[in-house]
């Protein structure tokens, strides 16, 4: 009888345990944010959250504070400007971020695709104050849109959320 009851104690900390591991794989799920009117969207972690006060000017904003990773989208017309490139866009953004830090340098821009989408990123880094700061400003093209993706962190933890930075560029869709 004791062998049953031990089967039976153990049995039901494995169903436990499977519980708890699927519940914590569900709360870890990735979550599908939409913006410009479900026109475009991007997936990003659960452990992310939307914000509010990274940019006023921003399409999306999120980010994780406890592990100092950002987002932001600022999106903008094709039909607003006169014979712009991908390369043109990127070279008229980038030049406000160098304007806010000290200290700053650029990578050479790297070409990526996402999806059917053509991008530029170019790795950026100085500092706001004492503070040291990396960003990933990639341009991205659809036919109607220019978009700037800002993605940021401090130089200790921008490694550790490079991967997740990178699954979120990759997630870009255009609905």
């Amino acid at each position: 009888m004791k062998k049953i009851l031990d089967i039976k104690f153990y049995l039901g900390v494995m169903v436990f345990s499977i519980l708890l591991v699927a519940c914590e794989r569900e709360e870890k799920a990735a979550q599908k944010v939409d913006f410009l009117d479900g026109s475009f969207s991007i997936v990003h972690p659960a452990s992310w959250s939307t914000m509010d006060d990274l940019n006023e000017e921003a399409d999306l904003q999120i980010g994780n504070s406890p592990k100092q990773a950002y987002m932001l989208i600022l999106s903008e017309d094709k039909i607003d400007f006169d014979n712009m490139t991908l390369e043109g866009y990127s070279d008229l953004t980038r030049p406000f971020i160098a304007e806010t830090l000290g200290n700053y340098h650029e990578s050479k821009p790297e070409v990526l695709e996402i999806g059917d989408v053509k991008a530029l990123r170019y790795r950026l880094s100085g500092s706001i104050g004492s503070v040291k700061l990396i960003y990933w400003h990639v341009t991205l093209e659809t036919k109607n849109h220019y978009h700037q993706m800002l993605l940021w962190s401090v130089p200790s933890k921008f490694s550790t959320n490079e991967a997740t930075f990178n699954d979120v560029i990759q997630s870009f869709k255009v609905q």
